[in-house]
């Protein structure tokens, strides 16, 4: 049976190898300013809308507060065809305010949204975040003054779910920590393997340029394929690791809903570019399609049982390091609770949503919304 038990060694290598690299990494990093220097920026904050009525008048308000001098930035809401109150709520909420606008796309979707925001944009960067995500007020200033030391071309942010206080709302929390954890890992170490647009910034490359970027035949994904764009021609991309520029946003309410949000962001991976991705995306797969075959083998064949928990040890091992770091950064260790059950249920989460958005993006029609 050590045969099974080496099997899980690449996974537990390649992530406490990283993991090393990026300690040392922090050890090196120079601290950001706090201050903006004697660059001068104009950013343009994108935010596309759809039937956000609801959230709106929260983001409105913590955008007003920006420390940020209001002279150097623009808001630019562009509304994706909403169907309920969301173009009234603006008016009322912010209709007094000179750098808040509201655009009208006449395209379909996101990436048709943030590249019509691109073409009224006057700022030299883009930032981007979604109308049910809330900042805080040096949000702005955090990401300026990460322009200001290292002139990057893009800056990838971190994002937290807000905490509702169910049992099921702290799993997604913990679960979509890891996966903040291997981004923030992945881009210091600098093979940057995800981003999210609720919290990003980058360089801005004209409302043309944009679209051959994110692949726009391709629903959704807008921001994974722009980072690839960037990556592959070879551009500056960092982390920012002030504890200002964190967004929140809502997390799935349900299991279905969890469930179709993962799926969703699975079936792009079919059109990914990166190696090092797809790479570790299958490594991550496979190992916890063997844990879970051998848990399930091990029913019918009880010598088994050792090996499947050998295996869950050497997995948990890199896991619970990088869980760990995130969860006192983020100051939620009270999480940290959840951790073996969710380890338990993990491996099945895996491959039900890697092979149902696979097979999804593989064989589902990726146009449109």
């Amino acid at each position: 049976m050590i045969w099974v038990v080496i099997a899980v060694l690449p996974y537990f290598l390649v992530f406490l190898f990283l993991w090393t690299r990026k300690r040392q990494l922090n050890l090196k990093q120079k601290s950001h300013n706090t201050e903006t220097g004697n660059i001068s920026y104009i950013f343009s904050v994108i935010i596309p809308l759809r039937n956000e009525a609801v959230n709106l008048p929260e983001l409105i308000n913590d955008l007003s507060q920006q420390s940020l001098g209001s002279t150097q930035f623009e808001i630019l809401f562009v509304d994706d065809n909403s169907t309920d109150s969301t173009r009234e709520i603006f008016g009322i909420t912010a209709g007094d305010k000179g750098n808040f606008r509201m655009i009208e796309s006449q395209g379909k979707g996101k990436k048709a949204a943030i590249a019509l925001g691109i073409e009224k944009a006057r700022g030299e960067y883009i930032v981007t975040t979604d109308g049910d995500c809330r900042v805080g007020k040096d949000w702005l200033k955090s990401i300026y003054c990460c322009v200001q030391d290292n002139e990057p071309d893009m800056i990838i942010g971190a994002v937290d779910i807000m905490d509702t206080g169910t049992v099921f709302n702290r799993i997604v929390q913990l679960e979509f920590l890891s996966l903040q954890a291997v981004t923030e890992m992945s881009v210091k170490n600098g093979i940057p393997l995800m981003c999210n647009g609720a919290n990003l910034c980058f360089r801005n490359p004209g409302a043309e340029r944009y679209l051959e970027m994110v692949n726009p035949k391709i629903r959704s994904g807008d921001d994974i394929f722009l980072m690839e764009s960037f990556k592959q021609e070879g551009k500056i991309i960092i982390w920012n690791d002030s504890a200002k520029n964190i967004v929140s946003t809502y997390g799935p309410d349900s299991v279905f809903t969890f469930f179709r949000q993962r799926i969703r962001w699975v079936s792009k991976s079919p059109y990914y570019r990166q190696p090092v991705l797809l790479s570790i995306s299958a490594l991550v797969f496979l190992t916890n399609l063997l844990i879970a075959s051998t848990l399930i083998a091990s029913i019918f064949i009880p010598g088994l049982w050792l090996a499947c928990l050998s295996m869950f040890l050497i997995k948990s091992v890199p896991d619970l390091i990088l869980i760990g770091d995130i969860l006192d950064k983020r100051k939620k260790q009270g999480l940290l609770i959840l951790f073996i059950p969710v380890q338990l249920i993990y491996p099945f989460y895996v491959i039900i949503s890697g092979l149902s958005g696979i097979i999804k993006g593989l064989f589902s029609s990726q146009l449109g919304r």
